[in-house]
Formats: C-alpha cells, sequence, structure tokens
C-alpha cells in the first residue's frame, strides 16, 4: 500500500520563522530498523526518545498514507498520552490497532496473530523493541531460537504483504546481529548540535536547527514537526479521497 520514491536531501528549517517543510524518513516496504542512538544518554532518556520518534514516524506514515497499522508493542513504545498529544485529531489514532505483550509467548504469538491480520488494508506493521521480550530469564535457553522465529514472521509478513516493517532494537549486540542483518533498511537516528538527523540509504535530513545551533527535541518539538507537515497530510488525504 506505500510506494514512495525517496532522493537524498539535505533539509534544513528555521524554527524561528517556521519556513519549509521539515523532512522525515519515508517508510517503504521491507524490515526498516530504526536506530536512535545517543552515548551520553541514560536508559530512560533512551526509551523516552525511541518511542517519541517511533510515534512521529508512525502517524507521519498514517497521515500521508492512510490504511491500518497493525502494532506489536512491547517495552511501553504505545503510550497512549503521548501518542495523543502528538496526533493532530483523535480519528486517525482509530487505524492504529495495538497488541501489548508480557512475555516472550505472548509477544510471539500476538506477531503470529497480526501475520494473520494483515491485509490489502494494511499500510504498516510496527513492532518496537522486537528483541526485548526475548531477553527474559523465563526463555534464556531458547531465547535465540524463538526470536529469529518472531523475525521471520514480521520478514514474512514484509515480503507477503509488500508493506513496511518498522523496528527498533532494545540492545545493539550479538543476540540482534539477526535483526540488523534481516533489514532491508537501516534508518539511524542521531541528536547533533545543530539538530535532529536521520540518516538512511537514500537520504540525511537535519530537521529545526534552531537559534545558536541547538535545538531540543521534547515531545513538544516533534509535535511542531507534525504540524508543520500538515500541508502535506492535508494533500495526502484528497489524493486518497479522489482513488476511493
Amino acid at each position: 500500500m506505500l510506494s514512495i520514491s525517496m532522493h537524498r536531501t539535505h533539509s534544513t528549517v528555521a524554527q524561528e520563522t517556521g519556513a519549509g517543510t521539515p523532512a522525515l524518513p519515508t517508510l517503504r516496504p521491507g524490515v526498516r530498523l530504526l536506530e536512535a542512538g545517543n552515548p551520553s544518554a541514560t536508559a530512560r532518556q533512551h526509551h523516552a526518545a525511541s518511542t517519541t520518534i517511533v510515534q512521529t514516524l508512525v502517524l507521519d506514515h498514517l497521515l500521508l498514507n492512510g490504511g491500518e497499522i497493525q502494532w506489536v508493542d512491547a517495552g511501553g513504545h504505545a503510550t497512549t498520552h503521548p501518542l495523543a498529544r502528538l496526533a493532530p485529531s483523535k480519528r486517525s489514532l482509530e487505524r492504529i490497532a495495538v497488541g501489548r505483550a508480557f512475555t516472550p509467548y505472548q509477544h510471539l504469538r500476538l506477531l503470529e496473530e497480526v501475520a494473520q491480520r494483515v491485509d490489502d488494508d494494511t499500510s504498516l506493521v510496527v513492532c518496537p523493541a522486537l528483541d526485548l521480550p526475548y531477553r527474559d530469564d523465563d526463555c534464556s535457553r531458547d531465547a535465540d531460537r524463538l526470536l529469529l522465529r518472531a523475525l521471520a514472521t514480521v520478514a514474512g509478513v514484509a515480503r507477503q504483504y509488500d508493506v513496511p516493517v518498522l523496528v527498533t532494537r532494545a540492545g545493539v549486540d550479538e543476540f540482534t546481529e539477526p535483526i540488523a542483518e534481516a533489514s532491508d533498511e537501516r534508518i539511524e537516528y542521531q541528536e547533533t548540535r545543530h539538530g535532529p538527523r536521520f540518516a538512511g540509504e537514500e537520504f540525511e535530513t537535519l530537521v529545526y536547527p534552531a537559534g545558536h545551533g541547538l535545538v531540543q527535541t521534547t515531545l513538544a518539538f516533534w509535535r511542531q514537526t507534525i504540524e508543520a507537515r500538515r500541508p502535506l497530510y492535508d494533500d495526502a488525504e484528497i489524493g486518497l479521497l479522489a482513488r476511493a
């Protein structure tokens, strides 16, 4: 349901004037691994940043492409209050179906159920912290096998239905190397002194550099990013209605 080509860009937007449209990565079909790295961040800060970035990309994709989103959550990435604050309207959230897992076996079962529910109306599948449930001590003996099974499930969904599957990793180590190897693209996110930076195979973006070369990437910042892209969403909605 999604096929939008991307061209390498280097985009800067002045926060003081609000001029221009901030650039965000386009999620194309296939397994898309989002890596949010900040060596100086605490585990709590890293989780908060990763959660908000995932939510921003999901909402941006939904508003540009329509359809339904299947979200298999781990580690509390589908927090409803920040997601509701980011969304331009509550109506858009009705198209996001979230399943939460608290054990590795629940997580694997949810992935397999989602694989059965994906259809032509599905625009995106979201699996943040894909490895997190399998780091549980209860499955330490079968952790590698279960993670590979989970990975095969999401890769199969991406391949069979030609949809993007957005995944993140709770940890970058030997255990999660298969996730990187199975990904069709790695999207790296970093906070730089000039602002947030996304980098993938076909794009590089800098968004919203503020005065004095610094920017604070709070929830309000990402909400402002979504708001600045509203003209794109309006145009996309008109196009979707015309094709309906």
